[in-house]
């Protein structure tokens, strides 16, 4: 999926490399890593600003792919990286699905349960049918929260 992609806030698909049984994917270089890694380094939160200035390029990011019926369903700050020109890229498509594609054997249905808890929505902790763009926002959403606050929302929650 993320070959067929191509947008300045999207991390680019270079190419792959298989030896053996093992696979490598090769993706664009972005040097200064993850906002999460970012968030550790400059003493746990970002102020309002710096937060509004990222999530700008994430809505761009997400604006393009939905409007390629692709949800995410894993954005966060550990997905979100940087250049050091302050360029956003959303990465790590592993559990991204198609509005439009059909289930198969090797594809998880837009209902399974994918993500990571303290981001997902509602709709994919249930495993509810039907599955929209809308999960991305509200993950979205805990991801200002995260940059805001140095975590997620309920993170002390076991």
């Amino acid at each position: 999926m993320l070959k067929k992609l191509d947008h300045q806030n999207i991390v680019k698909y270079i190419d792959f490399v298989q030896k053996d049984r093992q696979i490598a994917i090769v993706l664009e270089y972005v040097e200064c890593g993850s906002l999460q890694e970012l968030i550790k380094r400059h003493g746990g939160c970002f102020t309002e600003t710096i937060v509004a200035v990222y999530i700008k390029q994430v809505l761009r990011g997400l604006e393009y792919l939905h409007g390629k019926n692709v949800i995410h369903r894993d954005i966060k700050g550990a997905n979100i990286l940087t250049t050091k020109e302050g360029i956003v890229k959303v990465a790590d498509f592993g559990v991204a699905t198609r509005l439009d594609d059909e289930p198969s054997n090797n594809k998880m249905p837009s209902s399974a349960f994918a993500g990571t808890p303290y981001w997902m929505a509602p709709e994919v902790i249930e495993m509810r049918e039907n599955i929209t763009t809308a999960c991305d926002i509200w993950s979205l959403g805990c991801t200002v929260f995260e940059l805001l606050k140095g975590a997620p929302p309920n993170f002390e929650l076991n």
